[in-house]
């Protein structure tokens, strides 16, 4: 159960992930998380250097926003973009994972999900045998109160992990913990 939660990989931010390696082992679909992985809370749009990186990456990949936030707080920030988007997306549970899916027309074994949270993003891409890129929150003081739970509960999974996995630990998860 607990290797649910480990990450296919760790990157500091979305500019950092290894892109190109993920699209020679096969994955052709992104879902970017994007509360804190694309932008803050504080923030209502997606713009400058992450757009850029968004449209960039739409000419090589399929790329899908999916996010538990509401429809009014996704639509908003996305919906200039011209990118697919699930709302509402109740990660880790599978059916946002699903709807993503269907509107990309992908196949599980092509997609990586792009996210900042261990116990949504990852755990839930690893129950839809996605690849889970893991990345750390782009201001994680903006955080809300369901999160900062999620990320206590993610502090005692990691440490659990540690024990467990110790090598995983070290390939995936330490940059992260460190950061």
């Amino acid at each position: 159960m607990l290797k649910k939660f480990i990450p296919f990989a760790y990157a500091k931010s979305i500019f950092d992930v290894d892109y190109e390696n993920l699209r020679k082992q096969g994955v052709t679909t992104l879902f970017f998380d994007l509360d804190n992985t694309i932008i803050s809370y504080d923030e209502h749009i997606i713009e400058g250097e992450r757009l850029k990186l968004l449209e960039a990456l739409n000419q090589t990949f399929k790329v899908l926003i999916i996010s538990n936030s509401k429809i009014k707080r996704v639509s908003n920030a996305v919906e200039h973009t011209g990118l697919p988007y699930v709302h509402f997306a109740t990660k880790p549970l599978k059916r946002g994972f699903k709807k993503g899916l269907k509107k990309v027309q992908s196949k599980r074994s092509e997609v990586a999900v792009i996210g900042d949270q261990l116990m949504t993003d990852c755990f839930g891409a690893n129950r839809m045998k996605f690849k889970a890129i893991l990345v750390y929150p782009v201001v994680k003081k903006s955080d809300h109160k369901y999160t900062r739970f999620n990320r206590k509960l993610e502090r005692f999974v990691i440490k659990k992990i540690m024990k467990k996995y110790p090598k995983l630990y070290e390939e995936r998860l330490k940059a992260y913990v460190e950061s």
